[in-house]
C-alpha cells in the first residue's frame, strides 16, 4: 500500500505542476493518505509531511493561473485537510483501541490473539 500511496501522490504532483494553479488538485492528495489508514501513524505524519512538500513545490512548479491570493487559499487549505485526515485518522484508531472489549482490539489482532 506504501508503493501505491508514494505512486499516487507523484502522478498527482505531476498533474498539478502540468495544470495552472488555481485548480484544487491538492486534494487529490488525499487519496495516499487515505489508502495509508491502517498504516503506523509515524507514516501517515511522514506522508503527510511530503504532500505538504508537494503542494508546495506545485505551488512554484505550475504555470500561472487563477488570482493570487485565491491560489494561496486553495494550497492552505489543501495543506489543512491532508493534516486534518491524519489527526482524524489517528483520532478514529485510538478511539477504536479505547473503545473495544479487553482482548478485541486492534492491538489483539495484530498479536495474533483469537478474537
Amino acid at each position: 500500500m506504501i508503493f501505491l500511496a508514494l505512486g499516487l501522490t507523484g502522478l498527482v504532483f505531476l498533474t498539478e505542476s502540468w495544470t495552472p494553479l488555481g485548480f484544487a488538485h491538492g486534494l487529490l492528495y488525499l487519496v495516499p493518505l487515505i489508502l495509508l489508514r491502517h498504516e503506523p501513524l509515524a507514516l501517515q505524519a511522514g506522508m503527510a509531511v511530503l504532500v505538504t512538500i508537494m503542494i508546495v513545490i506545485g505551488y512554484l512548479a505550475s504555470p500561472p493561473g487563477f488570482r493570487e491570493d485565491y491560489v494561496l487559499l486553495n494550497r492552505a487549505l489543501s495543506v489543512l485537510a491532508a493534516w486534518a485526515m491524519v489527526i482524524i485518522q489517528a483520532d478514529g484508531r485510538a478511539a477504536a483501541l479505547v473503545n473495544s472489549p479487553p482482548g478485541r482490539g486492534p492491538a489483539s489482532k495484530a498479536r495474533g490473539e483469537r478474537v
